[in-house]
């Protein structure tokens, strides 16, 4: 089926979302359950799709891992069949069992092994599973939550937000700014990666979600660090210009990493926006604490800078995040000798790829629109010296960030700040 788009952002008949090829069920019977950006371009495009339909007055589309179909060039779209509701809330609920099918071969009610699932996935797919149908999220909700949006505070209109996430899983086009980034190996390209996965290059368009599986290469060079940080503790500092409102940004402190936890605690002191005075701040899984005021890591409140922040300073400096840079950028990171029988990595990738802490924030990659540029300088044991960012914008505009880490040591647990009262 030839799909031709949306009118004004909407869809409007049956027919274009309707389509014929194999169905998910199959697909992944043959190839197995979809993994890691396969399986959140998938989760991305669905609900961006489910998201138009419902903004053009479509719903009760009965979701299931058999009526999803995969077409011949890895289009999205559902099979025919007669509606049964007119709720979007009922979608969404059948939104995740496809998504949970997806993941682990299995529906919900059939035995499904949530836990393979990332954390933050497993949390959005029990909010879509809630018996309270009115507590569930919209489709449009899904979108922002899978971009890494934390809601009005970032100001764009639905419209916006749907373009963004068609941006982001359009089939067989770049990333913004991608052409200027280095080439894709051809193991990496959507033609061969279709033949491997056997159709199932899942990206979602603006009239089918149609998924682009962008595989996760590791250059033969670069250093794997993860595996050499191990279990430690480092001190670090951390200083960012550039940052929109926030304006330049100043942290330092200790981090503790330890790969068996889902993200790295933080121990620091944080100055930010029009307040020089440092803040004493401390990140504990998704439970932070500034001041002694606690809040939510993934949802921070925007009023408050440090807050808002904070979250931000353990993503461009976390070893996961580190070594998220090093595998997406594969074969394009260089390496040259440096100081100490150390190297110097250096590389680029569009910042939608780069997969750090677990958290709502892990979908929508780095926080940047063009390419991030990096240089990592680390030592003889691979454990990283100093590593600077440069995060471009569409607007020219880049935010510079620079890292620098001292006395790796045996890990010390952080186990949080006090709260006032």
């Amino acid at each position: 089926m030839e799909f031709q788009g949306w009118s004004d952002g909407l869809a409007l008949r049956p027919r274009d979302y309707l389509g014929k090829g194999h169905t998910l069920a199959a697909a992944v019977g043959t190839a197995g359950p979809l993994r890691d950006e396969t399986l959140y371009l998938f989760a991305l495009g669905s609900a961006t799709t489910m998201a138009r339909l419902h903004l053009g007055g479509i719903a009760g589309l009965r979701l299931t891992p058999g009526n999803v179909v995969v077409g011949p060039r890895g289009q999205v779209s559902f099979a025919a069949g007669p509606r049964d509701s007119v709720f979007p809330a009922h979608d969404v609920r059948d939104w995740a069992g496809v998504v949970v099918f997806a993941a682990t071969g299995r529906e919900p009610d059939q035995g499904a092994d949530l836990d393979k699932l990332l954390p933050a996935l497993r949390a959005v797919i029990d909010e879509c599973r809630r018996a309270d149908a009115a507590s569930r999220p919209s489709a449009v909700d899904l979108v922002r939550i899978l971009l890494g949006h934390s809601g009005a505070a970032q100001g764009a209109t639905v419209h916006e937000l749907l373009l963004e996430a068609e941006r982001r899983t359009r089939p067989e086009e770049p990333a913004p700014y991608e052409e200027h980034v280095v080439p894709t190996p051809f193991w990496r390209r959507p033609a061969y990666l279709t033949g491997v996965a056997i159709g199932i290059a899942l990206v979602a368009a603006a009239a089918g979600a149609v998924i682009l599986i962008s595989g996760q290469g590791s250059a033969p060079e670069a250093s794997d660090v993860v595996t050499a940080v191990g279990r430690r503790t480092a001190t670090f500092s951390q200083v960012s210009d550039g940052v929109g409102t926030a304006g330049r940004v100043r942290s330092e402190g200790r981090l503790s990493f330890d790969p068996g936890a889902p993200a790295t605690s933080y121990d620091m002191k944080l100055a930010c926006g029009n307040d020089p005075q440092p803040v004493s701040v401390s990140l504990v899984g998704t439970r932070g604490t500034a001041a002694g005021a606690v809040f939510d890591t993934d949802r921070p409140p925007g009023e408050s800078c440090v807050q808002s922040t904070a979250p931000t300073v353990r993503e461009l400096s976390s070893p996961r995040t580190v070594q998220g840079l090093i595998d997406a950028a594969g074969t394009g990171v260089t390496s040259a000798p440096a100081a100490g029988n150390g190297r110097t990595l250096t590389g680029s990738v569009p910042a939608h790829r780069v997969r750090g802490e677990e958290g709502d924030a892990t979908y929508a990659g780095l926080p940047a629109e063009g390419p991030v540029r990096f240089t990592l300088q680390v030592d003889g044991q691979g454990l990283p010296v100093r590593l600077r960012l440069r995060m471009e914008s569409r607007g020219g505009a880049a935010q510079t960030v620079e890292t620098v880490y001292r006395d790796w040591r045996a890990f010390e647990a952080i186990k949080g700040e006090r709260t006032n009262g």
